[in-house]
């Protein structure tokens, strides 16, 4: 069983290769934890999304850092901006149910061992998401962007609607819809509600929907924000395909926190948490 780490990102608002930035006592970054817990959760090989120009800074890194027994298998990703691409990336190297997850966000054992255990357990060519509560994932009061989930009430998701979040000072949230009909405008959020964290578990034929969306998409019409280029996002692609009937997305709540990586000020925020043992 497979765990697709998605390395390729830019960090422009961090302002650098936050993948490799170090957070750790002994100058682990992100993923060198999300690492060793897929050996704890039970996945024997990572595919590593990555780009070109980066490739062998990161590879050289986890020499040093990520368990031996773990495979490694580095893909560059494709030419379409966004996690969409990165996924079906990995297409190639893909063997049966697959696991996903960002390199700078800081899943904790338990949610990485759950996305295992349904992966390996779940019904048949039903996928999962990991979730966590929006409160769980934000550091700071800066914005970040947050993909809110809507679930049925049989635990499974109806879709994803990616917010730009703000944290207000009485400690609930603010946020807006990133596209669509009620982009940008604002309402509050109380913190309790699912998010993604892109934490996720495939059945292969999300490789199919991916294939599709990517075919679909238009980069001189997509929209995009000022300073980046147009990028198909995952939790679109997946959360269209539930819409639309196309695929079962089991909904899997983490109790945990999701500690990430988005601006320079984060940095000293996670190396404290980490060193109080506090990520999970």
């Amino acid at each position: 069983m497979q765990l697709v780490v998605l390395a390729a990102g830019y960090g422009r608002r961090f302002g650098g290769l936050k993948q490799l930035a170090p957070v750790g006592p002994g100058g682990e970054a992100i993923m060198d934890f999300t690492a060793r817990d897929a050996v704890t959760a039970g996945f024997d090989g990572v595919i590593l999304i990555v780009r070109e120009e980066v490739q062998d800074e990161l590879l050289e890194h986890i020499k040093t850092f990520w368990p031996t027994e773990l495979a490694v298998e580095p893909v560059i990703q494709g030419a379409i901006a966004g996690t969409a691409q990165a996924v079906e990336s990995a297409r190639p190297f893909v063997d049966g149910p697959f696991g996903v997850a960002n390199a700078d966000d800081l899943y904790g054992t338990p949610a990485v061992v759950a996305l295992a255990e349904q992966l390996r357990g779940g019904a048949p060519g039903e996928h999962v998401l990991v979730s966590y509560h929006l409160r769980d994932t934000v550091l700071t009061d800066a914005a970040v962007t947050r993909g809110v989930c809507e679930i049925g009430k049989d635990g499974l998701l109806d879709r994803v609607v990616e917010h730009s979040v703000r944290r207000l000072p009485d400690g609930s949230f603010e946020g807006s819809p990133l596209a669509g009909p009620d982009a940008l405008v604002l309402r509050h959020l109380s913190g309790e509600e699912d998010v993604s964290m892109n934490l996720w578990g495939f059945a292969e034929p999300m490789l199919d929907e991916l294939d599709a969306a990517l075919d679909a998409f238009d980069p001189a019409t997509a929209p995009h924000a000022e300073g980046k280029p147009p990028e198909l996002l995952l939790p679109d692609v997946v959360g269209r395909s539930a819409a639309e009937g196309r695929a079962l997305i089991r909904v899997v709540p983490s109790n945990g926190r999701c500690i990430g990586l988005t601006h320079p000020d984060d940095l000293p925020l996670v190396r404290s948490l980490i060193a109080e043992g506090l990520a999970d």
